[in-house]
């Protein structure tokens, strides 16, 4: 389903018959795809992967999922566990508009579980996957546990300069978000892809916590209509959709459907299989053509409202391919921030201030991606 993602063979539980010699039966169960290769980035100032466990049911069984233990090979040993109540929070049922929280999976039908995988300090270089399941169809139900074959583990530093000006910014996500862009899947030309993995929505406030003054309907009283977007490294123009309108109040602002989601957007080339993408743009306001070659710093639109958003915002992300929809997200790191603190409760955003930075954090951030909800500064040169 996904490039980098080794396809493993159906893996089957064997029984060993005792009424004939050497023979053996055999159960077909799951069909278990992870990534071959797991890249770890610096995130809140820890390494951190985002990668995703794709489950098909082969058999005729219904089975439930149990449990998740990640496997560190080289100390033999568990480094991390996922109980029965946490994957209710990282399991969605592929085709299913209703949460599916007993984790079934019947036969013929898919689940994908989410992972964020914290190593805290704790070195990795190659994990497996071991699967606790049960057998639901019997009167005595049986637990099964299968294990997948191996994945190595590597660091990625695609490090990137500020996106926006200097100001206070919002970097909006949050991994857990049923409707974030973690967990938002897009199918263009036959494959299944998350360009957003690592997506973040960039949205200035002021120091008070307010993203807006007065009428907060109007889209020029937000704080970051109309700032400059920049380059974050050196590249390519590769494309450009400078075709979305935009209305001026929130309450006028189109349903936009999953495809138009991007509204006005620039896609950066800036290495072999490294598109940025910045979406939500201002009309008209791009100063770019496609095939141009851009430095650093440079100014190349203006943040806009268009698209499929609730607000002016810079929704920016990383992806393998010169697609906003149809590429895969990747890792990426900014140079250089300042860390005020964050959000620990999104419901207060845009009442209230933030959670401000205690001593014993570092103020300042190098080669590392904000946190879920931090609020930062950008230092622009």
């Amino acid at each position: 389903m996904k490039p980098a993602i080794k396809s493993l063979i159906i893996i089957t539980v064997f029984i060993l018959s005792s009424n004939l010699l050497f023979a053996q039966t055999y159960r077909t169960t799951l069909n278990v795809d992870v990534p071959k290769s797991i890249s770890f980035t610096r995130i809140d100032n820890n390494l951190t992967s985002y990668y995703e466990i794709y489950l098909t049911n082969f058999s005729t069984d219904t089975l439930r999922l149990k449990e998740i233990s990640i496997i560190d090979i080289d100390e033999s040993s568990i480094y991390f566990k996922i109980s029965k109540s946490e994957l209710k929070d990282r399991y969605t049922a592929i085709g299913s508009k209703t949460k599916d929280t007993i984790m079934q999976l019947n036969p013929s039908c898919s689940g994908i579980v989410y992972i964020e995988l914290n190593l805290q300090n704790h070195q990795l270089k190659n994990i497996a996957h071991r699967i606790t399941f049960e057998v639901t169809n019997k009167e005595n139900p049986e637990e099964v546990t299968i294990q997948t074959s191996e994945s190595n583990c590597s660091l990625t530093q695609l490090v990137l300069d500020a996106p926006l000006k200097e100001g206070i910014w919002a970097a909006v996500y949050e991994p857990f978000w049923e409707q974030g862009h973690r967990r938002v899947i897009y199918t263009v030309n036959g494959r299944a892809r998350i360009p957003g993995r690592y997506a973040i929505d960039f949205i200035q406030i002021n120091s008070d916590g307010k993203y807006a003054k007065d009428d907060e309907n109007l889209i020029t009283n937000w704080l970051g209509y109309g700032v400059d977007v920049v380059a974050v490294a050196d590249g390519i123009i590769a494309s450009i959709n400078d075709s979305f309108p935009e209305s001026q109040t929130l309450s006028e602002h189109p349903k936009y459907t999953a495809d138009r989601a991007t509204g006005n957007y620039i896609s950066l080339k800036i290495g072999n299989n490294k598109f940025v993408f910045y979406e939500h743009l201002q009309p008209k306001s791009i100063k770019v053509k496609v095939g141009q070659k851009v430095k650093k710093g440079d100014i190349i639109a203006s943040l806009g409202f268009t698209g499929q958003t609730t607000g002016p915002h810079l929704h920016f992300h990383v992806a393998d391919a010169d697609s906003p929809l149809g590429a895969e997200g990747i890792p990426f790191v900014f140079r250089q921030f300042q860390f005020l603190g964050s959000y620990t409760n999104f419901v207060d955003f845009g009442n209230t201030s933030w959670t401000k930075t205690n001593h014993s954090e570092e103020f300042n951030r190098n080669y590392e991606r904000p946190g879920p909800n931090a609020v930062i500064r950008f230092s622009v040169n």
